[in-house]
């Protein structure tokens, strides 16, 4: 099983079995490492690292056809050899490209030798080698390029990870929480997670809220003081799946549970909700949380920090939120510390605020600024 759902390998590394094996298995077991260690989620990475005894004597067979069709990234150890090899170049690397377009970005090309041409122009290429040959593994300008290397992969494959995993969100039967749903949408999807996108009303069978259910990892309840019948059949429904449950209610006294796995009841009126759901949602969808002090982006995605003012810009804003997660590989920060701080203060004092609190919270040091 690989970190990708519905693939059979996260990295195929081809090379040729005429180099420098120990190199390139130590360069294999150095990439598994970071990537094992940057991933967020906890689901372990398969690498498709053919053994060195393995090919010989054989011709490109079914099992390799079907790994290159269903695997994350292909990396390509260029040598002189390499690119002479009709099984590398030909079978394995041009396998590859058949079945994954190269505006993807999924193939990496590895250089070995300074001296080599790449066999792919205006693809991502990383240079392992200078004129004394490849680089050694404890030096710095091994660790610089192993990083141009883990980088983009960490970044697509919590991408993927994320979009593959759905929220149901039950539509709440108190109206004074449809802004929080609202809410819980764009914090959500901010993290790169996918909400069911239809919309199940309470005139609508049960088969068709179970169809719903079960296209989703897990749902999210929000109660009021009194629910009311379609709250209660959305979470008995989701309940009786036996599927993880997130509920969050206005009554602190809520003593309804989950199946296994479900986190216990959420107070609304409590601190900040919409955080406290999100990440119970990210529990549950076993994705952990990266050291942030390191400036490790959230599932591949780049900081954005919004600042601005409520009284004259909420429009704004709230379109801002609404469209900068849809726009490529970003993510939102959620600080409200730093917009209750900082209202009110001057654009240069707002800065300093935000740097404070950069530095208290482990706000990444990478991270967009805007006012």
């Amino acid at each position: 099983m690989a970190y990708l759902p519905n693939h059979l390998a996260d990295v195929f590394i081809s090379y040729c079995h005429d180099d420098d094996y120990t190199w390139i298995e130590r360069f294999q077991q150095d990439l598994y490492t970071v990537l094992t260690r940057k991933l967020r989620a906890r689901t372990k990475l398969t690498f498709f690292f053919d053994a060195k005894d393995l090919r010989a004597g054989r011709s490109f067979d079914a099992e390799i056809a079907e790994k290159l069709a269903q695997t994350g990234f292909f990396l390509a150890m260029v040598s002189p050899k390499y690119n002479s090899s009709t099984y590398c170049r030909h079978k394995e690397l041009g396998e590859f490209l058949g079945r994954h377009p190269l505006e993807s970005g999924r193939l990496i090309q590895i250089q070995l030798d300074s001296s080599t041409a790449f066999p792919v122009a205006e693809s991502n290429a990383v240079s392992f080698a200078n004129a004394r040959g490849p680089l050694r593994s404890d030096g710095d300008e091994y660790q610089d390029a192993l990083r141009k290397v883990y980088e983009p992969i960490a970044c697509e494959l919590d991408k993927l990870y994320a979009e593959s995993k759905m929220v149901f969100l039950a539509w709440p039967g108190d109206a004074a929480l449809e802004e929080e749903r609202e809410r819980l949408v764009l914090e959500i999807e901010g993290r790169g997670l996918r909400v069911f996108p239809e919309v199940v009303a309470k005139y609508e069978s049960e088969i068709r809220l179970r169809d719903a259910l079960q296209q989703s990892m897990t749902s999210v309840h929000l109660f009021g003081n009194d629910p009311g019948p379609f709250d209660i059949r959305q979470w008995e429904v989701a309940v009786g799946m036996g599927k993880p449950c997130v509920l969050a209610s206005r009554s602190a006294t809520e003593a309804r549970r989950g199946p296994a796995g479900s986190p216990p009841p959420i107070y609304l009126d409590q601190g900040n909700p919409t955080i406290a759901v999100a990440k119970a949602i990210e529990q549950i969808a076993n994705i952990g949380r990266r050291n942030e002090s390191n400036g490790q982006p959230s599932l591949g995605r780049m900081p954005v920090f919004l600042v601005f003012k409520p009284e004259s810009d909420a429009a704004l804003g709230i379109k801002l939120r609404k469209r900068i997660p849809g726009r490529g590989r970003l993510r939102w920060w959620s600080p409200g510390a730093v917009l209750r701080v900082t209202r009110g203060l001057s654009a240069p004092r707002r800065h300093c605020c935000a740097a404070e609190k950069r530095e208290k919270t482990g706000w990444p040091a990478n991270s967009t600024l805007s006012t």
